[in-house]
């Protein structure tokens, strides 16, 4: 059951009884006292205010965000105009339980669902408060942009691969460095990827030092075959094959464990 709240405001002899059952509550506060925050004005009593209507919740199953537009709610809304199927959206924090988190020194992650301190956070420049990924996931999802590919891709690419390098087939972390997303740099300068031109995932010995190197030889010298099957068949359009039903293992005889890799 949703807890209610009760507007913080509150004066010589009074106190507002605006509930957020009713109201919406902006920092714990009515809309009313809330402006009169940002004037810079003292708390002063209000009117008892016109309760709005009931507010139902979206059509989509297990949201409960009020609907705005063919039964559903801003989010869904605008999944269903893009023509996309509608899925669960990300989930918000409000501000009254994000204040009395961080009273603690502690709060969660949208990402990953785990509570760590603050420290484990970047603060929004905008709003003071700490951001709504941790550093850790907040990192992977920069990376992920900059490849142009989804979580659940990578982690299925990573088992197709038996859960190894591409190439030389290490297991192993190299010190504190992960495996690399590799892309075919002829296709895309720079880090960032169109998605498509991803190749595998490798680990930095063979990023680093060997397809910089090798794929800067010129076309006569390029006599690796084990680089050369890399190169001209990669894992990432090989499980592409697969999932359209070409040749290869099916994705869906590809299973990874709950959380996905801890090593890209």
């Amino acid at each position: 059951m949703k807890q209610v709240t009760v507007c913080r405001a509150e004066g010589d002899g009074w106190a507002c009884a605006r509930s957020s059952d009713q109201f919406r509550l902006t920092r714990e506060l009515c809309m009313g006292h809330y402006r009169q925050t940002q004037k810079g004005k003292p708390f002063t009593a209000l009117g008892p205010g016109r309760s709005p209507a009931p507010r139902r919740g979206c059509l989509f199953a297990g949201c409960d965000r009020a609907l705005i537009a063919r039964g559903l709610c801003n989010g869904h809304y605008q999944q269903d105009i893009a023509g996309k199927p509608l899925a669960p959206l990300r989930r918000r924090r409000s501000i009254g339980s994000l204040e009395t988190a961080l009273a603690q020194g502690m709060t969660d992650c949208l990402a990953c669902g785990e509570v760590k301190p603050v420290g484990e956070f970047s603060t929004d420049q905008v709003s003071g408060y700490p951001r709504a990924y941790c550093k850790a996931c907040n990192a992977e999802r920069v990376r992920l942009s900059h490849y142009n590919l989804t979580r659940d891709f990578v982690d299925q690419l990573w088992a197709y691969q038996g859960k190894r390098c591409a190439i030389c087939e290490s297991t192993e972390v190299v010190g504190t460095r992960a495996f690399h997303i590799d892309h075919d740099h002829a296709c895309c300068k720079g880090r960032r990827s169109c998605g498509a031109c991803v190749r595998g995932l490798v680990c930095s010995n063979c990023n680093a030092y060997g397809l910089a190197w090798y794929e800067a030889l010129p076309s006569h010298l390029r006599t690796y075959d084990v680089l050369n099957r890399y190169v001209t068949r990669p894992p990432a359009q090989q499980y592409r094959d697969a999932a359209k039903g070409g040749p290869g293992p099916r994705p869906a005889d590809v299973t990874f464990p709950q959380g996905g890799p801890s090593v890209w």
